[in-house]
């Protein structure tokens, strides 16, 4: 999403790595329009979405059974993300999701039409400028070696993904075990009508190997990065006179 933004729109900066918002670089035009990307900002939405009136978010809506049948250019031999971050995205922006400077994405949309889902950002948010069609970016996309090591090539927007979770069984029924149903957020956002899915793990040997990262981390850990992050928060509230 990073890559589409920098090339399809025009920015007075934008992260060419993951960088949290509240890590921006001093040299980072304060009156001009900077794009970031970070997955672990879903976690400053409540903190920053009613305070700076000047904060806009994109929200990325993804079947979970696909994000956790995902893999990374980094670590391609285990699955890469897990059930317990998924949920962590959508407990702290399902409270947000009708607010208007919090724009969901279906990724599943995005690359079906992506000139479609770019004529939607840029009705919502007006005060970008088009530079170049989504359907268009990897002919100009110069990604960070970051980004390259996750996507492996700079390439069209594909669908190929979608519905990847029905070849990764094993892990569906792997992570199901390890933290629970999730068919009430199907239904939610829109991937399933009922519980009816299930009846394809019917049978299946769950996989519960360890992935790239830990379904579960201590409560020290979490309390260090919440003190680290409310630091950083405060900070840059500080710095905009907030």
């Amino acid at each position: 999403m990073l890559e589409l933004l920098a090339t399809g729109f025009e920015f007075s900066a934008v992260s060419k790595t993951e960088v949290s918002l509240l890590e921006l670089p001093q040299n980072v035009p304060a009156d001009g329009t900077v794009c970031t990307k970070n997955p672990q900002d879903h976690r400053l939405v409540s903190a920053l979405i009613d305070r700076d009136e000047n904060q806009w978010f994109i929200s990325m809506v993804r079947d979970p059974r696909d994000v956790i049948s995902s893999r990374h250019g980094l670590h391609p031999e285990v699955y890469w993300a897990n059930l317990r971050q998924w949920r962590g995205w959508l407990d702290n922006t399902r409270p947000f999701r009708h607010h208007p400077r919090l724009v969901e994405v279906r990724y599943e949309e995005l690359v079906k039409n992506p000139d479609a889902v770019q004529q939607t950002l840029a009705g919502r948010l007006p005060f970008l400028a088009a530079a170049l069609r989504f359907s268009e970016f990897h002919k100009v996309a110069t990604p960070s070696r970051q980004s390259l090591t996750a996507m492996g090539e700079v390439r069209p927007v594909s669908g190929a993904s979608v519905g990847q979770w029905r070849q990764n069984l094993p892990r569906i029924a792997g992570q199901l075990r390890i933290h629970g149903p999730i068919t009430e957020d199907l239904v939610e956002l829109g991937y399933e009508e009922d519980d009816r899915w299930l009846s394809l793990l019917e049978g299946v040997e769950a996989d519960s190997s360890l992935g790239h990262w830990p379904d579960f981390i201590s409560p020290q850990f979490a309390e260090k990065y919440r003190k680290r992050q409310q630091e950083q928060l405060q900070a840059y509230l500080e710095s905009r006179g907030i």
